[in-house]
């Protein structure tokens, strides 16, 4: 085992679409109380940060097409970590 493989699977126990992005590390999905979040540079028991989307459907779009250089794909409505918090300014939908 590989230490990315013992990274991939201890993130599988909290998160679903774990997958390692690059310059983004280690990102995973989790059900938040009204949104999904799309968390990046997962490194138990902290996160880089997260990008909160409305839905699941959108959420699984977005980690499958990023490509980790700028903000996720998709109608994210805030970002929400270490590089501070702030809104989509492509999406209607602000907190």
């Amino acid at each position: 085992m590989t230490p990315l493989y013992d990274q991939l699977k201890e993130a599988e126990e909290y998160y679903y679409e774990v997958r390692e992005i690059p310059e983004r590390g280690i990102c995973g999905l989790q059900r938040m109380l009204y949104t999904v979040g799309l968390f990046y540079d997962i490194k138990e028991p902290t996160v880089g940060g997260r990008y909160c989307y409305k839905n699941r459907a959108d959420a699984v779009q977005a980690i499958r097409e990023w490509n980790g250089i700028g903000d996720p794909p998709g109608p994210w409505i805030k970002h929400k970590g270490r590089a501070g918090e702030y809104s989509n300014p492509n999406n209607n939908d602000h907190d």
